[in-house]
């Protein structure tokens, strides 16, 4: 009986660590078409010194490493270090890292002896099972003896996932939730495999623009009541595209019935799918009824026609986008735009006009923007792509954000690999998208500003585009300090982003170590913290004040004041410290903010207009509105 050992570390976010589900994949289908043959170590998930690790793998024949963007060195350092003192030892690579051509990666990694590409039960029990003869194994590739590269083209995927036992349901994960009782675990939950889009950004798994293949739903039943069982709270569904099959509907009921049963999980995080937009929505109105959704995910990623051709999403609807924005909205259920910076094909033009699309849509809750990285199998990252769009990269940390800055284990750090230029993006063009988005989610989306800039937009008729470049304009106003400031800052640290330097802020957490912060968070909370944040007001309205002057657009009289105060005095009181207070308005501004911010068209009131803000009896607060005396 021969010892494996299987090595896949997982991610962690904040407080929460993800289970090692591929792990559990691997050793269950070996196990079940080979029982009695193989004897399996605990799996190696958690990061930890090499030097400590090592004693755990000493019986290891062979030991198979699952590598992705997050421990791709790591493996590598351990593989490299296990085959120094067991030379002996079989080391096997799998998982989306591994580069489809792969003889660069192992002439590199020499210490690796055979590489798995795409899925990798089937071909992994065959390894094993192969006594050393590789030669009809599909879909793997290594250096022989007398130093030639091999690769044989990957066989068909397996149809029946029912052949894989879960990993939840035979006890596979059962040892390491006892062996440490209080660590918080996200479940990782595949319903379906594959993908039918062929976005040239995306590796979802090597398995893109393929046919979707479906695990049986009595499996998925039993798992989502193991989850309660065990009281995972949080699961990440690890399909691409919740909702694109018709069965998706059951599903959500299904999750919702157990969460009404049992409590748990408390959350179910979804990729939504493309196109179908009606049944998507329908999918995600049911987790939500059942209170297990978290912000939609909408994925657009730029609206640049040039840019949706290049990553081969051409034939992604905006007016699914669009639908679904709306039905969410009509629902009162939160979203969040995504949007790509540095997509071939796209410049700053092309990332405004996208803001200003997404905000004209109806998207004032939440945009988030994304680099864009290079993954080894996605058609972006390939020699022939990367020269027709002249693409330019830069080696950047790979941080999880809000989590402890602490030293490198082993001085080991990972990377990906970043767009900072193109053909149609020059890198100075890419440190100007950065900065338009990080003052988009400052301003906008951060609620710094977005009263007075939705209220400006909606009854000055100044377009979004127009308000969000005059916080760019150069020069700024004068005798506006902070907001120069701040965008020096924001300037530096594109600077800083385009030459390979963390993403993140390094920020005290308050009780005596610092953490990583994305950049916008980092400049929005220290404005708020700030005594002088009715400063940064007085300035934002000399700068609204000029464009109002520049473009000759005309808002009822003091609206812009009134509009500013209001959107201070809810960071000052609001944020800051929460408690009750009033504010005397001359319009009816907060209900109409709050139809504008749900795509609505509000009327605007003259008068003496009451604004109150008290408990409401559940630990929260509530505001009203009350006319006092009827316009003058």
């Amino acid at each position: 009986m021969k010892t494996l050992a299987l090595i896949g570390f997982t991610e962690q976010v904040e407080s929460r660590m993800y289970l090692p589900y591929g792990l559990g994949l691997l050793q269950s289908y070996v196990q079940a078409q080979a029982p009695g043959r193989y004897h399996f170590l605990a799996p190696l998930y958690r990061r930890e010194p090499i030097v400590q690790m090592l004693p755990k793998l000493a019986t290891a024949e062979i030991a198979a490493f699952s590598v992705y963007v997050w421990n791709i060195r790591r493996s590598l350092a351990l593989a490299k270090a296990l085959k120094h003192v067991q030379p002996d030892t079989l080391i096997i690579f799998g998982g989306p890292q591994v580069p489809d051509q792969a003889e660069g990666f192992l002439r590199q990694n020499p210490f690796i002896d055979v590489v798995v590409h795409g899925e990798g039960e089937q071909v992994f029990l065959q390894l094993l099972e192969s006594q050393g003869n590789w030669s009809e194994i599909p879909g793997i590739s290594w250096i022989n003896a007398d130093g030639e590269f091999i690769t044989h083209p990957k066989g068909p995927r397996l149809k029946d996932l029912d052949q894989i036992p879960s990993p939840y349901l035979n006890g596979f994960f059962n040892p390491i939730l006892e062996a440490d009782p209080q660590q918080k675990w996200v479940g990782v939950w595949e319903t379906n495999r594959g993908c039918p889009f062929s976005c040239s950004f995306c590796d979802w798994g090597s398995a893109i623009a393929t046919k979707v293949h479906r695990f049986g739903s009595e499996r998925l039943q039993a798992e989502m009541q193991w989850f309660a069982a065990q009281k995972i709270e949080l699961i990440y569904c690890a399909d691409a595209n919740f909702g694109i099959l018709p069965r998706d509907l059951e599903l959500a009921d299904m999750m919702a019935h157990v969460r009404r049963q049992h409590g748990y999980p408390r959350k179910v995080m979804v990729q939504l799918t493309k196109n179908q937009s009606a049944r998507a929505f329908e999918a995600f109105k049911r987790l939500k009824d059942a209170d297990l959704h978290l912000p939609a995910t909408l994925s657009l990623q730029s609206v640049t026609p040039t840019a949706m051709t290049a990553m081969k999403r051409d034939n992604i609807s905006l007016q699914a986008y669009q639908e679904l924005l709306s039905q969410f909205l009509a629902e009162d259920i939160p979203t969040y735009t995504d949007m790509l910076i540095g997509l071939p094909g796209d410049d700053f033009t092309g990332l405004l006009s996208g803001i200003e699309a997404v905000m004209d849509m109806g998207q004032h809750q939440e945009l988030r923007f994304w680099n864009v990285y290079l993954l080894p199998n996605a058609e972006m990252s390939q020699p022939e792509y990367r020269q027709r769009y002249g693409l330019q990269t830069v080696q950047t940390p790979y941080l999880d954000p809000y989590m402890p800055a602490t030293a490198p284990l082993d001085g080991i750090l990972e990377s990906m690999e970043m767009i900072v230029a193109t053909n149609t993006m020059p890198v100075t063009d890419w440190q100007r998208m950065r900065v338009l988005a990080w003052w988009t989610q400052i301003l906008y989306h951060g609620r710094l500003l977005q009263i007075p800039l939705l209220l400006l937009k909606a009854f000055g008729g100044i377009s979004h585009r127009e308000l969000l470049l005059a916080f760019l304009a150069d020069p700024l106003p004068f005798n506006t300090p902070i907001l120069a400031y701040v965008r020096n800052f924001l300037q530096q640290r594109a600077l800083e982003m385009s030459q390979g330097l963390p993403e993140y802020v390094l920020t005290p957490n308050g009780r005596g170590a610092q953490i990583w912060l994305p950049t916008q968070s980092f400049v929005l909370e220290q404005l708020i913290q700030s005594p002088k944040l009715p400063d940064f007001y007085t300035e934002c309205r000399l700068v609204l004040t000029q464009l109002l002057q520049r473009t000759q657009h005309q808002l009822p009289h003091g609206l812009l004041e009134q509009a500013l105060l209001l959107n201070e005095r809810l960071f000052s009181v609001n944020v800051k410290a929460r408690r009750p207070f009033e504010l005397g308005l001359d319009y009816n501004l907060w209900s109409c903010y709050q139809q504008l911010y749900k795509g609505q068209n509000p009327t605007l009131q003259a008068g003496r207009w009451q604004l109150s803000q008290s408990p409401d009896g559940r630990g929260g607060y509530e505001m009203r509105e009350e006319l006092v005396a009827r316009g003058y």
